[in-house]
């Protein structure tokens, strides 16, 4: 998948959960077309945008 379509997917990704819609996983879960390393590539852009949305790992501190 082109880069251009990652960033607008992350971009509609980030919108939705501002408007309160769910969780980050589960709102870039509902895009089925994503095979898993297009799905990485949407995260990562995500929390390179909004790195106040990355996971909190438990022990890690």
């Amino acid at each position: 998948m082109s880069m251009f379509i990652i960033r607008i997917i992350a971009n509609a990704c980030i919108t939705r959960y501002n408007r309160g819609e769910r969780q980050v996983e589960g709102i870039v879960n509902s895009y089925t077309a994503l095979n898993e390393e297009d799905r990485e590539l949407v995260y990562a852009e995500i929390y390179t945008k909004r790195p106040d949305l990355v996971p909190v790992v438990e022990g890690s501190a």
